[in-house]
């Protein structure tokens, strides 16, 4: 979900790279099919893919553009070892120089970015074509601690699922006398308060972009306007406004410009300009924000310049001025590769497009993306869409489609001491912090604002273990791919009393997978921890009963005994025989769906794990069971997600002679850092192992971030 800031809405029609599918598809907004046309009688112009409104100055790796992509596998390799002609050398490498008075350029680069992606030049004069947008790629908010603290509240691995939106897009230029035009139709769902709508976009190039000219001469207009019960209010507009390049006809310096007004949800303006020299030595812009979402008016008016050497950020509102050197500076990166030994990419069988009826969407390991207006349910025919010269192939397959999903967890272990410093997610108090092991403590460093859903930095504090009433500590973590558990040694004295940890106290985490039609699981698995309660009145789970209540005393411990068929015609988790979907029950509790604890094989191996030895101390022999320690003992075990929203529910294809497709899952790597400089930043890194998800070039996740200064 998005949050409103102030340049929510101008930020709709920019919204992230495009991925397209589609060739000479006809339809669409643009009412009917364009003919082919012959591309070879004019050369596609394009402008460029993103405006650095100031570049960083000096030898950096960076600001030389050389390729120098961090090296992940079983054997690091030196860029001397890899082929010259190889991907790892040839994939362009993406520079950007962030600035507070610069965020409102970030949406011009959204902007850009879409439009490079959506394949205007390679497409023109092929008629009406589908471009598929993955909303998650090109936005301005992809690195910003929001959206970090947004994803390490989201446990589920679903969190680097793609985003889809669906646009049409005309391509097309006579010949290389006229301009070139690119025209986007795009379909905007309601949202919240805000209602569906229907974006224009047109964009006319006289110049394409250069060595003296890097944006290329252009104007892109766009509006927006409601669309209420399938019907386009074209007497209202909800937004409208410009990007445009001119040229001064007597210096050749490019002047950009952008403007975007409108009133949903409350007023708002954004005015841009920048005056740039073509060599980017120099320049001078402004920038002037305000909204008034909510009853309060929030403004922002920037003024900056810049030469070789410096770079002034004016705030015309407060009159506050600062000044930062282009030549020092530090450097970060937000996206990774992965490449091979031999330089290759590293890509993965992640899904295909889709099409049912005039929708598109996307099916993959995540499940499906396709609108709701689709009406896609089980058993419901979709197509692969595929197109070439000859139109469009469409092959037809069927949908598997359940209420919930069943996933495997499968161990892994390490200590403390090669998690150093690594981000751990804590529940502490009804709240949300953020604490790390630094070698000798836990300290807390970090809280969760629950307003902004922002992590904001604390002073550092070490965590109480004195008071425990458990013998493990419970994190979750994305740099370890979910939860964590750190095993202490305790003994019972009318209470916990349990040793401080060290370096080689043992930590558990777990690997995660989707369970698909045919994979094989136990035909009965036992709950002895957040087991899901069948409720009759309601035909499912109910929300505000999910789960049958637990008695923890390891005398008189309950477990409750499930049944699960990995058969395509089944795939549910069932109590007694009935089926555990979510079903809405209107008291606004799990609104977000229900995930349960551990599922297992109630095998003898597995129950014997599960005994208390002696867990109180006592010298007495423990004939019950410790229900809790299948979090961390099993070497393997299940979780039963189910509720109202795609990610909580299981999707497939099943072809034509039943086989069910099966989706490659994310990758999950060890990367163990180096820093042997112990002056260096990142030193408190140095031998720390660090589990990272890879789902797809560009997405690596698991690296830890944080937002250092707002103002530098």
């Amino acid at each position: 979900m998005r949050k409103k800031t102030i340049f929510t809405v101008c930020t709709l029609l920019a919204l992230a790279a495009v991925f397209v599918f589609a060739g000479c598809s006809g339809g669409g907004g643009g009412g009917g099919s364009s003919s082919s046309g012959n591309s070879g009688s004019a050369s596609a112009l394009t402008v460029a893919e993103n405006v650095s409104v100031v570049e960083a100055q000096g030898s950096s790796s960076k600001v030389t553009a050389k390729a120098t992509a961090l090296k992940l596998g079983a054997l690091y390799l030196s860029p001397s070892d890899v082929p010259a002609n190889s991907d790892y050398y040839n994939d362009k490498q993406e520079v950007y120089v962030h600035e507070r008075s610069a965020e409102a350029f970030s949406i011009i680069n959204e902007i850009l970015c879409a439009m490079a992606q959506s394949k205007y030049d390679s497409m023109m004069n092929k008629g009406d074509y589908k471009a598929q947008i993955d909303m998650n790629q090109c936005s301005k908010d992809k690195d910003s601690a929001s959206s970090a603290g947004e994803s390490s509240q989201n446990q589920s691995s679903g969190s680097t699922a793609p985003d889809y939106e669906m646009w049409t897009v005309n391509s097309s230029r006579a010949d290389d006398a006229s301009p070139h035009i690119v025209k986007v139709w795009m379909h905007e769902e309601a949202e919240h308060d805000m209602p569906a709508k229907v974006i224009f976009v047109k964009v006319t190039i006289t110049e394409g972009k250069s060595d003296t000219n890097p944006y290329g001469i252009f104007t892109l207009n766009f509006k927006s306007h409601p669309e209420v019960n399938g019907v386009v209010d074209t007497n209202t507009t909800a937004f409208k406004g410009y990007l445009k390049t001119e040229k001064d006809a007597a210096t050749n310096e490019v002047l950009l410009k952008f403007v975007c007004e409108g009133n949903e949800g409350g007023s708002f303006s954004e005015k841009t300009v920048l005056n740039r020299a073509i060599d980017g030595s120099s320049g001078t812009g402004s920038a002037y924000m305000t909204d008034s979402w909510g009853g309060e008016t929030k403004t922002g008016n920037f003024n900056i310049a810049f030469n070789t050497a410096n770079f002034l950020r004016a705030d015309a509102v407060s009159g506050d001025q600062k000044c930062f050197s282009r030549t020092s500076f530090d450097e970060t990166a937000w996206d990774y590769g992965l490449y091979g030994s031999s330089g290759s990419r590293v890509n993965r069988n992640s899904g295909f497009p889709i099409k049912k009826d005039n929708y598109y969407g996307w099916i993959g390991y995540y499940g499906l993306w396709l609108p709701d207006e689709a009406g896609v349910i089980n058993g419901t025919t979709v197509y692969k869409v595929a197109y070439g010269q000859g139109g469009e192939t469409a092959i037809p397959y069927t949908v598997v489609k359940k209420g919930g999903r069943l996933k495997k967890h499968t161990r892994n272990m390490t200590t403390l001491g090669a998690i150093k410093n690594v981000p751990l997610d804590w529940w502490d108090m009804g709240n949300s912090a953020r604490v790390k092991w630094n070698g000798t403590n836990f300290v807390k460093f970090a809280q969760m604002n629950q307003q902004t859903h922002m992590w904001e930095n604390t002073a550092e504090s070490v965590l109480d273990l004195s008071n425990l009433n458990f013998g493990e500590l419970n994190f979750w973590s994305q740099s370890l791919g979910g939860q964590v558990r750190v095993k202490l040694t305790c003994t019972w004295n009318n209470g916990f009393s349990c040793n401080n940890p060290t370096n080689n106290t043992q930590v558990i985490f777990f690997k995660e997978d989707a369970v698909f039609p045919g994979d094989t699981v136990p035909a009965g698995l036992k709950c002895y921890d957040n087991c899901p309660k069948y409720t009759a009145a309601a035909g499912g789970v109910k929300p505000s009963d999910a789960t049958y209540t637990n008695d923890y005393n390891p005398q008189t411990a309950q477990a409750h005994d499930y049944t699960f068929s990995s058969s395509a015609d089944d795939m549910v988790l069932k109590d007694g025989g009935n089926s555990l979907l979510w079903v809405s029950d209107g008291s606004g509790q799990n609104q977000w769906g229900f995930m349960s604890g551990p599922l297992f094989n109630p095998s003898a191996g597995n129950l014997a794990l599960l005994a208390c030895d002696d867990w109180n101390n006592n010298q007495l022999q423990d004939d019950g069971t410790c229900g809790w320690k299948a979090w961390s003992e099993l070497t393997e075990y299940y979780t039963w997600e189910t509720g109202p929203e795609q990610w909580n529910q299981f999707t497939a294809l099943k072809d034509s002679n039943g086989t069910v497709l099966k989706f490659e899952a994310p990758l999950q790597l060890q990367y163990v850092h180096s820093q042997t400089n112990a002056s260096a930043y990142d030193y408190k890194y140095n031998g720390v192992s660090f589990y990272l998800e890879y789902s797809g070039f560009g997405n690596l996740h698991g690296i830890p971030g944080t937002c250092i200064d707002m103002d530098t």
